[in-house]
């Protein structure tokens, strides 16, 4: 799901510390200066800002307070199953990114990752394709 034409895109970033979406939203700033970040602070919060607003991309932590970013990820696929999302987390990626791939996310990026595979990994969602 690529960008709608004429606007630039705008990514849902899920994550219960302030410090990090803010983190991430510099971060791809750099590489995409027009994004529009908008930040949840819980998986509840998340789904309320989905299922109300539009966007291109979510990048969800898969540690959240209540329920897990695997479940929000499940109900995002149910009531929006074309919403790319990419799960950033602070888990390794074994076993976590095959868990998070059965689930319906089209990536999964540590957050120790360098700033280029986060920045690819969101390029690619925008532009339609999954990272390998």
């Amino acid at each position: 799901m690529a960008a709608s034409p004429g606007r630039p895109p705008r990514i849902l970033l899920v994550d219960d510390h302030p410090a990090v979406s803010q983190r991430i939203g510099e971060l791809l700033a750099g590489s995409l200066p027009d994004a529009e970040m908008v930040s949840a602070m819980s998986g509840e919060e998340g789904l309320s800002l989905a299922w109300t607003q539009p966007f291109d991309l979510v990048l969800l932590d898969l540690r959240l307070p209540g329920r897990s970013g695997i479940e929000i990820l499940k109900e995002i696929r149910t009531v929006k199953p074309l919403l790319p999302v990419i799960i950033v987390s602070s888990l390794p990626e074994s076993p976590y990114a095959t868990l998070a791939r059965r689930a319906g996310a089209i990536d999964f990026v540590t957050k120790s990752a360098l700033v280029q595979d986060l920045g690819r990994a969101v390029k690619s969602a925008l532009g339609g394709s999954a990272m390998t």
